[in-house]
């Protein structure tokens, strides 16, 4: 039996989608912006970073730590958020969680970077990018694989 298999399914997800939405991305799309008061993709990614590694170390260290990471260039925080995602799956491999701190996983961290993927996604429509449609529900996803 994998540990934390629902959870680390989730991260799968997370991925999956995460690279859908930003395969075909260049950098300057980074900087895009829908208007006043939005956040561009490069920010978005900079959050979904920052809210991944704050979940992680908090699983790790119980104790929650919310440090403002530097802001990169679109590729690098792309690349920084995926590195992430692979660290907070070893951990989940590794460790035991009860199923209450598992849903609470689920409803916070993990559902707050799943909406901002599509964010993601619709800025790259509004961009004349369109994300092309998939059925999820038969997308090949393989929990553990990042």
């Amino acid at each position: 039996m994998i540990k934390n298999e629902f959870l680390r399914h989730t991260l799968s997800t997370i991925s999956y989608r995460f690279q859908k939405s930003v395969n075909f991305l260049d950098n300057d799309f980074g900087n895009y912006s829908a208007g006043k008061g939005s956040r561009t993709p490069k920010e978005i990614v900079n959050h979904m970073y920052q809210v991944l590694r704050a979940t992680r170390l908090f699983i790790e260290t119980e104790r929650y730590k919310n440090d403002i990471p530097k802001k990169l260039d679109l590729n690098l925080e792309i690349d920084r958020f995926n590195s992430e995602l692979k660290n907070i799956d070893n951990v989940l491999s590794e460790k035991d969680l009860e199923i209450n701190y598992s849903k609470r996983l689920l409803q916070g961290p993990f559902s707050d970077i799943l909406t901002h993927i599509g964010q993601i996604s619709m800025l790259s429509g509004l961009n004349n990018n369109p994300i092309k449609g998939e059925d999820f529900f038969s997308a090949n996803i393989k929990t553990g694989i990042l």
